[in-house]
């Protein structure tokens, strides 16, 4: 059996053992077998078979929505390059790699095994998920390369020496491919809630025996009792019912062009306050062009044009930024080339020996002109330098720079170094389509966005505020902040928008020092970016990225596009408002049951529903309700409120608790009413209409409650819905099967009329409540 297949037999078991193996299911098979022991056949029987079907059909739900994410991240998924014997070359999926497989690596992958470097070419690899050392080192053939490490620079050829699954990579990205892992913030809350309610049930159940036995009460009772009180008190169905919420938001977001590689990234998108992305190829296209090449004076620019194109041809670089060059040039020069070492943007440079009779022995560099300046031996030169770059960056152009030594020494290090400038590229790009309209959804929702550019600081000022950006002049450049220490990082990060000119681990340590000021989410593309991403609260990248960066994200952009992004964050939005919907209603539940067992309790009566009661109490006021909060979540308003930043227990539970109070008095108040004068009628059915009337009103307010507005077409669905159980209800309980099998009897109009009048007294309160809290939200 393959790793692969194993890792999705195990996930499928998981799902199967989450809506199995609970603790409300394990009490309601214990009561099961306990009326089957006590002679109670029918309500034993009855319960069994709701309960089977019931995590039958929760368990298909589940597998259903997880088999639709394995289909799209397959789809999706970063392969590798597989070298076969007779040397053509295939793509395939790293859980494909058997040991002694050939691996071709190029910039920007990610390793996917441990393995023995074959071949390299100018290979440097970065370790830091490994090691956590930031630095990219140089390999050579004969080496290993561990699983998780970047290629940041060059490439070459590697023998698998493990498989995929046996990496530390495998156990380091399963929580993003895992679709039961890394829950949401949500979703943490819920379990801490059913954790805690399973301690409140075990003391109430201890209660309800011991009270059973010092009055007396028949063991049905009891037995029923406690199967009642565990359906009621435990909101188990509802992490099952966020789980798929999310699942449907993921596949919902992808229509709009946002992968989501992990479910909590459902709840994520709506929860940024810091937003960093790069400059290129986020907020500017990829494709560039270049303006114009300067010439320093100790050059002529046929010679420069000759040593910059065996530069762009011997080096194997396509970058942006040399396909633009080479385009330009429009020329080949087969000079002949001695070494070369790969761009890479950990040291901010590349490089090839020429050597060749006119130009003698000569060694090209090409990078940022900041990497350059402290070296060039020329004064004059350096001048002339300096002021082309801080002229072209103030009109948010990027400029390439190209110097010479002599000799067939290539730096790995500058400090020493006799530099003179060979030639200047200046180069610009155009915004993405729909960026700025972008920047101001962010914005307009109190995300504070972030550049992170490796760029001039005027340039990427200039396309920031062309973008829209604000508080553009709060910049900083990397040199600046490497003379900072650990407190200064914590302290001042949060004061600046632009920060230029950084280092790829410096874009580590600031989405580190972000997130302490709130939820942070990191965009971009290259390889550089993987480290930040994976700091991140949540990780976005492009599909286009670099194989490590799309590996490591939780969300992908499958267009590219920066600009889809919003729509994904308001489907988000929308999501998480359905799911507090949907909360308050299990959580209302929950307190209404614990209420009105204290209330009977204190005045001296035994709980008086049976499980098959609640079981008919949960369809009408969750079921059913549930699954027009379902369609709400896929199909959102037009204006959609914005997700808030506020712990979801401190959103959602005081206005089911506080609502939960007059209905366990009226309820309460029903049952003892009816038992006082009873003449044959069940004061335990009229305690269940009653029930199912006060948790379908309190379904109708909470709509208002967390949306702020209830639009009018939702206004008519809901209409139609109460219409629809009203209808269902009378048809129910005119059936003689059905209301022996779910244990109540028809009311008489007398006892409908009481009921209606408490509820509309209910539905007042209701109301106060509603207009009191959706305000407080919209506050």
């Amino acid at each position: 059996m393959s790793q692969s297949y194993g890792r999705k037999i195990r996930e499928i078991w998981h799902l199967v053992f989450r809506n199995v193996f609970l603790l409300v299911n394990l009490i309601i098979f214990a009561v099961v077998g306990l009326l089957f022991f006590f002679g109670d056949f029918k309500e034993g029987l009855f319960l069994g078979i709701i309960i089977f079907v019931s995590m039958i059909v929760g368990t298909a739900k589940d597998i259903q929505a997880w088999l639709a994410l394995e289909k799209l991240n397959f789809l999706t998924a970063a392969r590798v390059v597989r070298v076969n014997q007779d040397g053509t070359e295939e793509q395939v999926l790293p859980e494909e790699i058997q040991k002694e497989d050939s691996i071709k690596l190029a910039l920007g992958d990610q390793i996917p095994c441990d393995g023995l470097l074959v071949s390299v070419s100018g290979l440097e690899v970065n370790e830091a998920l490994i090691t956590g050392e930031s630095r990219s080192f140089s390999k050579t053939e004969g080496e290993m390369v561990l699983a998780g490490s970047i290629v940041t620079s060059g490439g070459g050829l590697m023998r698998a020496r493990t498989t995929y699954e046996e990496s530390r990579i495998a156990q380091m990205t399963a929580g993003i491919q895992n679709y039961s892992a890394n829950p949401s913030p949500i979703q943490r809350s819920i379990k801490t809630v059913v954790r805690y309610a399973g301690y409140v049930l075990a003391v109430v159940i201890a209660f309800v025996i011991v009270r059973g036995l010092v009055v007396g009460e028949l063991p049905t009772l009891v037995v029923k009792n406690i199967g009642a009180l565990t359906s009621m008190l435990v909101p188990q169905g509802l992490v099952l019912a966020t789980a798929l919420l999310f699942a449907y938001g993921a596949l919902h977001s992808f229509k709009r062009h946002v992968l989501l590689q992990e479910i909590g990234a459902t709840e994520k998108l709506g929860r940024i306050k810091n937003l960093c992305m790069d400059k290129t190829g986020t907020l500017t296209e990829n494709t560039l062009a270049v303006e114009s090449m300067q010439v320093s004076g100790g050059v002529s620019r046929e010679d420069a044009e000759k040593l910059v194109a065996v530069y762009v041809g011997k080096l194997g670089d396509s970058s942006e930024t040399i396909l633009a060059i080479e385009k330009f040039l429009n020329r080949k020069y087969n000079g002949e080339a001695g070494e070369t070492l790969p761009f890479s943007s950990w040291r901010r440079y590349g490089g090839v020996v020429v050597k060749d009779g006119h130009f003698g022995s000569v060694t090209v560099l090409a990078g940022a002109p900041e990497a350059f300046f402290p070296y060039l031996a020329d004064n004059s030169e350096k001048q002339w330098l300096e002021e082309l770059v801080e002229t072209r960056a103030a009109a948010g152009k990027r400029v390439v720079c190209f110097v010479r030594l002599k000799g067939t020494v290539l730096p790995r290090e500058l400090p020493g170094a006799e530099l003179s400038v060979l030639a200047v590229f200046v180069l610009h790009n155009n915004l993405r389509e729909g960026t700025r309209e972008a920047i101001s959804f962010f914005q307009a929702r109190g995300v504070r966005i972030r550049i992170i550019s490796g760029d001039n600081p005027g340039t990427a000022r200039v396309v920031a505020f062309s973008a829209g950006v604000n508080d553009t002049e709060a910049i900083i450049t990397g040199a600046e902040m490497e003379k900072w220490n650990e407190d200064d990082f914590r302290q001042k990060t949060r004061q600046y928008t632009i920060f230029a000119r950084i280092q790829p681990e410096q874009k580590e340590k600031i989405v580190e020092a972000l997130k302490k000021g709130g939820f942070t989410a990191m965009v971009g593309d290259g390889a550089n970016d993987a480290l930040a991403i994976k700091k991140a609260d949540l990780g976005i990248a492009m599909f286009d990225g670099a194989p490590a960066t799309r590996r490591l994200a939780a969300v992908v952009l499958t267009t590219n596009s920066f600009s889809e992004l919003p729509s994904g964050v308001k489907l988000a939005d929308n999501i998480i408002e359905n799911t507090e919907i949907f909360a308050s209603i299990f959580f209302n539940q929950t307190f209404l049951g614990f209420f009105l067992f204290v209330i009977l309790s204190i005045l001296g009566y035994a709980y008086p529903f049976a499980p098959l009661n609640i079981t008919l109490i949960n369809y009408f006021t969750i079921g059913m309700p549930g699954l027009l909060i379902l369609y709400w979540a896929i199909h959102p308003r037009e204006k959609v409120n914005p997700a808030s930043a506020k712990p979801f227990l401190k959103r959602v539970i005081s206005f089911p608790l506080i609502s939960s109070i007059p209905q366990a008095l009226g309820i309460a108040a029903v049952f003892v009413w009816e038992l006082s004068r009873s003449e044959g009628s069940a004061p335990n059915s009229l305690a269940v209409l009653t029930f199912m009337a006060f948790g379908f009103i309190f379904f109708l307010f909470a709509a208002g409650a967390y949306s702020g507005v209830v639009v009018r077409k939702r206004r008519e669905q809901l209409f139609w819905l109460a219409v629809f159980e009203f209808f269902l209800l009378f048809v129910g309980f005119r059936i003689a099967f059905l209301t022996e099998f779910f244990g109540v009897v028809p009311p008489p109009l007398t006892s409908v009329i009481q009921i209606l009048l408490v509820a509309s007294a209910y539905a007042c309160v209701q109301y106060l409540l509603t207009r009191f809290y959706g305000r407080k939200r919209a506050g």
